[in-house]
């Protein structure tokens, strides 16, 4: 088995860092590098946008500002590794975005948390880790929510 690019997609959420570890040790295990995710989902219409008198774009370069400023701080606390890692930053529907890089980064595992969720939350919000499962080319390592 030949793993030399970890994709590791994340939320932000306590769901998804609970996958670092395993990305990790993977990583130092095979010498792989760690390719951080984190999707931008796509701006809904916002009326209040322009009576603040912001631009769309405003809006998005700051929330892309934000999220690069947490994705870092995360990594820096959860990733303390000697593997090399990457930072990135996509906009779009999180599962096709997740499924198009790892393909355009030539990704040999993906490994991601799952919120857990069950029943009508599940129904409701369905399950990105299921969708990337079943569209990815390489294998996916789903990481269930440590218990606290």
């Amino acid at each position: 088995m030949r793993i030399k690019r970890i994709l590791l997609p994340t939320d932000l959420s306590e769901a998804s860092i609970s996958a670092f570890k395993y990305a990790k040790s993977l990583a130092e295990k095979y010498g792989a590098s760690i390719y951080v995710l984190h999707i931008l989902e796509n701006l809904p219409p916002v009326l209040a946008i322009h009576a603040l008198d912001l631009t769309v774009d405003r809006v998005e370069k700051n929330m892309e500002e934000n999220a690069r400023n947490q994705l870092e701080r995360i990594v820096k606390e959860n990733l303390k590794t000697k593997a090399k890692i990457q930072i990135f930053i996509r906009k779009g529907l999180v599962d096709d975005e997740i499924v198009k890089f790892a393909d355009e980064k030539k990704i040999d595992l993906i490994v991601m948390g799952t919120h857990g969720r069950t029943g009508i939350e599940y129904t409701l919000l369905g399950s990105i880790a299921e969708k990337v499962v079943r569209k990815a080319k390489c294998p996916v390592l789903t990481v269930k929510p440590e218990k606290k």
